[in-house]
């Protein structure tokens, strides 16, 4: 194998080159405070919703990922920074959306609760004598059911005498 000189232009070109993959392999990643803000922002809405009390264990991960991410940023990793404060980012929208779930699901039992509770009252509740309309079938004077028409204002029906009728009479 030979080796192949290369010319004053080549080389010069080669130097420059490798001199900025030099540089662009030592530049560093610039501090991702603004990603460092909102995962902060994201941990106080998380607190916000009561996360401690419906979504520890999401609440705690999202607490030491952004504790990681400050102790890179103290130590200029930033690349490490970014990558926890995202990871805190994410934990942080959990926790707060698991909060707001079980925040939500306590109300609707809240809710179903106060529901059964007025069901029994108006199903066991006392006819009220005040009515004149008649029954209310157990209903407060509030709450009006239909009631019958007056036995007067219904047509009777034809007494049949079992055998058919011939149409003239007897």
């Amino acid at each position: 194998m030979t080796l192949k000189r290369f010319t004053p232009p080549q080389a010069r070109l080669l130097a420059v080159a490798s001199a900025l993959l030099l540089l662009a392999a030592c530049a560093s990643v610039p501090p991702p405070t603004n990603l460092m803000q909102r995962a902060k922002q994201q941990l106080d809405a998380a607190r916000a919703a009561r996360a401690a009390d419906y979504a520890p264990v999401d609440l705690t991960f999202a607490k030491q990922r952004y504790e990681e991410a400050q102790a890179a940023m103290g130590a200029e990793k930033y690349a490490l920074a970014r990558d926890m404060a995202n990871e805190s980012l994410a934990d942080g929208r959990l926790a707060e959306t698991r909060a707001d779930l079980a925040a939500t699901r306590k109300q609707i039992r809240q809710q179903n609760a106060e529901n059964k509770r007025l069901r029994a009252q108006l199903l066991n509740a006392p006819a009220s004598p005040s009515s004149s309309d008649g029954d209310n079938g157990g209903l407060p004077a509030q709450i009006t059911l239909p009631q019958p028409a007056p036995a007067a204002s219904v047509p009777a029906p034809p007494a049949s005498s079992g055998q058919p009728s011939t149409g003239g009479s007897l």
